[in-house]
């Protein structure tokens, strides 16, 4: 079998529809802790996705992103879609964030924290980070790769360090200052079929492309037909009817700043 080299960080993202499912149930779980026209923080924000649908909601959003080919198709789309007095854009690491004190109102993170290795800070850098940019009672809502007995050859491909347990993710942030007050694992059962059967077989016909197939293969245009992908992941909330259960391949954590902690 044919080894997989791994993404670089920036080079590609694939937004079929888990990706929109998981950004549809970041939206779910945040909105209702926030007041509206608040100031987000979209920490890791990709292809920027999360954040357009951020500002669509009404909030004013700053994004950081470590890619520079991330961060300059994110200006792109800003300019084109007219973003630009709702949002900003930054080149930074999640673990070193460029901003004061207490100055946002919510904060998200979706699929970061399990990129982070140990010599970046790992992830505690970056919820030491969390906990001191955002006002004491504002939320954050989270999500990452669970269970590490699923980590296959997609983990090593999207270059991922490590997939959490649910209760490691919980007190990743009961350590760190924040209140927990919602925990969701998805990704059983459809999810799970879905990676098995299509996606990871997919991931596994790239192995052998050379450079230049592979990145044709593995930019954000591969889910092209919108309807198609939207239906999918409409199908994907199934899931939720099994997300008190550890059986899912991702879990998304909704926390709030404590009060008590010092940022």
């Amino acid at each position: 079998m044919s080894v997989i080299p791994p993404t670089p960080w920036g080079e590609a993202e694939i937004r079929g529809p888990v990706h929109l499912f998981r950004e549809r149930l970041m939206l779910r779980m945040l909105l209702p802790m926030m007041l509206q026209g608040g100031r987000v923080l979209d920490a890791g924000c990709g292809s920027g996705s999360l954040a357009m649908d951020l500002c669509k909601a009404g909030f004013r959003v700053d994004a950081v992103e470590f890619s520079s080919a991330f961060s300059q198709m994110v200006r792109h789309k800003m300019s084109r879609y007219g973003s630009e007095s709702r949002m900003t854009i930054q080149r930074a690491s999640v673990t070193e964030l460029p901003f004061d004190d207490g100055e946002f109102d919510g904060l998200v993170c979706g699929e970061v924290l399990e990129h982070l290795a140990e010599d970046q800070g790992g992830d505690s850098a970056a919820l030491r980070e969390f906990n001191r940019v955002l006002k004491p009672g504002a939320p954050c809502v989270a999500t990452v790769p669970l269970n590490p007995k699923l980590w296959d050859r997609s983990d090593e491909w999207a270059g991922h360090v490590k997939r959490y347990g649910r209760e490691e993710f919980v007190s990743l942030f009961a350590d760190h200052g924040f209140d927990v007050e919602d925990v969701r694992t998805w990704g059983f059962p459809i999810g799970r079929i879905y990676h098995r059967t299509l996606f990871a077989p997919w991931i596994q016909s790239t192995a052998d492309m050379d450079g230049e197939r592979r990145e044709s293969r593995l930019d954000s245009k591969a889910a092209g037909n919108r309807r198609l992908v939207a239906i999918a992941a409409g199908i994907f909330r199934i899931d939720e009817l099994f997300s008190r259960f550890d059986w899912g391949r991702g879990v998304a954590v909704s926390a709030r700043r404590s009060p008590r902690s010092q940022g």
